[in-house]
């Protein structure tokens, strides 16, 4: 009992209004909402030569220490993992595209950690985020809520995408797009009658129909064998004396950075997680593990490891603590055990739970009320980017170049943080050299 005790006053439970039960709910919640990443990082890297074994093995570890720290030190509910945009990005584009070595990729994603962690220790990437004005944080946070949504209709094919741009409209009728359908309205009605775990709820019950109509394909397990080790320490630190490698460092890093501010921003909105003043606590730690978590990453044999999204599912659940993130980690370190049980989740049942978290981070009516036109024009062009680029940073830039425009054109220079300037820059920056 005074272990349960000393936890509990560790993380704070009576601050946050949560428990033992709502913190492992949201956990587990979140850990079925990202499963899917350890058996699809391995498949997306496997395309640039690198072995199955050993991305999963890279994945599990990275994935595990940076989540497990995210919870004990900065004390925060994300988990950390290797990012879609940027195992995709290394695979398809900077070895298949340009030509270079799996082991100079690593490399590569290496060196944006550096650069990631040297602005987090300077200070300077927490004056960016406390430079974003709090009516653009409400504009982010409906971003990433939209990006979820996105995720969602995309998995379930309704939303058609070629890489990153819409396509258009895909099938709306289909076993898959009912799993999506069923799994939000599960979630809804159990919410309604505030019924605690309702979206893994939602996870296991639209698992089931998944099952009964035939679409519960998961990838497949896959089999740690003798090379799971190949990838430590494994990549080329020298690649960074080659001018073509620096353009990827600045399109990773700026991925990276910004799709995390977001995500901080965005999923906290409204929450106990965050001080009255709309900052939140342990900022330098909570950034940090980001950080090093792709350096560790990088050693280890994976991708950048961001912050990711789904975070929000265990948020929605009522995941306040870095209990949750712990939880998380724990069950990633098991996942090769637990790896049939996974198998058993297949990816589109959690749909309907992650368009679900979409909703919930919308803005409130209040919140929209208080809007100016400027702030409204900026919203919508984010909403607009999200939807057609399929990424969070490219968002991020429309909103911060329409509040710049906005302000310069009313006059109001004054209210134009530098800051916002240079990111707004460096946001354009790394798309140019994303093309």
């Amino acid at each position: 009992m005074k272990i349960r005790n000393r936890i509990a006053e560790f993380f704070e439970f009576n601050r946050h209004g949560t428990n033992f039960k709502t913190e492992i709910l949201a956990g587990l919640s979140t850990f079925l909402a990202l499963s899917y990443i350890f058996v699809v990082n391995p498949s997306i890297l496997a395309e640039a030569g690198m072995n199955k074994s050993m991305v999963l093995f890279a994945t599990i570890i990275a994935s595990f220490l940076a989540t497990f720290f995210m919870g004990v030190w900065a004390k925060k509910p994300f988990v950390l993992a290797p990012g879609m945009e940027m195992n995709a990005y290394v695979a398809f584009f900077v070895v298949i595209g340009l030509g270079f070595s799996w082991q100079e990729a690593l490399g590569a994603v290496f060196w944006s950690g550096i650069l990631f962690m040297i602005l987090t220790f300077s200070g300077i990437r927490k004056k960016i985020i406390e430079a974003i004005p709090d009516k653009m944080k409400s504009g982010l946070a409906l971003s990433v809520g939209i990006f979820l949504m996105l995720i969602a209709l995309k998995l379930a094919g309704v939303l058609v995408y070629e890489g990153v741009i819409l396509k258009g409209i895909g099938i709306l009728l289909s076993p898959i797009a009912y799993v999506l359908y069923f799994g939000l309205l599960v979630v809804l009605l159990l919410r309604k009658f505030n019924i605690r775990g309702s979206v893994l709820i939602s996870i296991i019950v639209a698992s089931i129909l998944a099952h009964f109509l035939g679409v519960s394909e998961s990838g497949g397990a896959i089999e740690i064998s003798k090379e799971m080790f190949s990838g430590i320490l494994a990549f080329d630190l020298s690649v960074i004396l080659n001018p073509k490698i620096l353009s990827v460092i600045l399109v990773l890093f700026i991925i990276d950075f910004y799709g995390s501010v977001a995500k901080f921003i965005g999923l906290t909105r409204n929450t106990t997680i965050i001080r009255e003043d709309g900052t939140l606590p342990k900022m330098k730690q909570t950034l940090s593990v980001d950080g090093i978590g792709t350096i560790v990453g990088a050693g280890l044999g994976t991708t950048s490891i961001t912050t990711y999204v789904e975070s929000g599912v265990g948020i929605a659940e009522g995941g306040r603590t870095g209990f949750t993130a712990v939880v998380c980690s724990l069950l990633m370190l098991s996942f090769i055990l637990l790896t049939p049980l996974v198998n058993l989740v297949p990816l589109i049942a959690t749909t309907g739970a992650l368009f679900w978290v979409g909703i919930y981070l919308f803005p409130t009516k209040k919140e929209i009320k208080e809007y100016r036109i400027v702030d409204i024009i900026s919203v919508v062009g984010m909403i607009v980017a999200t939807v057609w680029t399929f990424s969070i940073d490219k968002a991020l830039f429309v909103g911060f170049a329409v509040f710049i425009i906005g302000q310069l054109l009313s006059g109001k220079t004054k209210e134009i943080n530098l800051y916002m300037m240079l990111s707004t820059l460096l946001l354009a920056t790394g798309i140019f050299f994303s093309f």
